[in-house]
């Protein structure tokens, strides 16, 4: 038998980082320097990137899925004004 890494983890946690965000969704870069909202246009699972348009730039790119996390060093989701009514 294997002796138990000291290491642990949450898995709930860990599986949520690896989710992808939904295509279409809307976020905002969270780092106050940049003024940068992205559209995510497209999911890749086997790279495990999502390809997101940058709205102002009109620039397309590759992220990271752990980024649409909603902290300091990711994207936060904007909420869609038709679905608040």
């Amino acid at each position: 038998m294997r002796p138990r890494s000291k290491c642990s983890y949450n898995s709930r946690m860990l599986s949520h980082s690896n989710a992808f965000p939904p295509i279409g969704s809307k976020w905002r870069d969270a780092d106050r320097r940049a003024k940068r909202t992205v559209q995510v246009v497209r999911l890749d699972p086997e790279t495990k990137r999502v390809r997101i348009h940058c709205i102002e730039t009109d620039i397309l790119s590759w992220a990271k899925p752990e980024r649409f996390n909603g902290t300091s060093r990711g994207y936060i989701r904007l909420t869609d004004p038709d679905k608040r009514r």
